[in-house]
């Protein structure tokens, strides 16, 4: 799942299909799944950016000689 999340469009056309008989028009079920991809997508990235972010400050940067605590 986590591919498909790193390629939205591809999950779209995937997504699309079933949205198709769901919802019985495919330019409207291509259109969804192209919001709902999208936010998936985006939604992946500010995870792995929280992730990357929080683990950063958790370390301190490294102290110079000079520096006075």
């Amino acid at each position: 799942m986590k591919q498909l999340v790193n390629h939205p469009f591809l999950l779209a056309l995937i997504l699309s299909l079933p949205l198709w008989i769901i919802l019985g028009n495919y330019l409207v079920a291509l259109i969804v799944a192209l919001l709902v991809s999208f936010l998936l997508s985006m939604s992946h990235a500010l995870r792995a950016l929280g992730r990357r972010k929080s683990g950063q400050q958790a370390s301190q940067p490294p102290r110079r000689p000079n520096d006075d605590p």
